[in-house]
């Protein structure tokens, strides 16, 4: 019975520290997307194309949930449009938009989303 006891209380730990990492994987990250002067972000092209329909037209946040849920079958929550209030330039491709796209999205999807031109807040 000792010995059935040493190995549960020796398992334990080892349990508590699978699970935790599991749960880490699944924490929530802020992540941000800049857009640039003339260019069309991923999901407005994909919106273009026709891919997805919807009733009436979309906010940007629901076109950017239904494009990456579709596409990369990543869930973001709570997206928002963030004015930066800053000054900028008009020279396509080299500035940036006055806003940005923040979203929150799995530690675990932040690898796919880098890979999207998304960048960890």
């Amino acid at each position: 019975m000792a010995i059935y006891m040493k190995k549960l209380l020796m398992g334990i730990p080892l349990l508590v520290l699978i699970l935790s990492l599991g749960c880490t994987s699944n924490a929530l990250i802020t992540m941000k997307f800049q857009p640039m002067q003339c260019e069309e972000t991923p999901w407005e092209k994909w919106y273009a194309e026709g891919n997805i329909q919807f009733i009436k037209a979309p906010t940007d946040s629901e076109l950017i949930i239904a494009y990456y849920s579709n596409v990369y079958k990543i869930e973001l929550t709570e997206v928002k449009k963030v004015e930066t209030g800053n000054a900028v330039c008009e020279a396509c491709n080299i500035c940036p938009q006055s806003y940005y796209f923040s979203a929150k999205v799995k530690s675990s999807d932040s690898a796919k989303m880098t890979e999207s031109k998304w960048a960890k807040v």
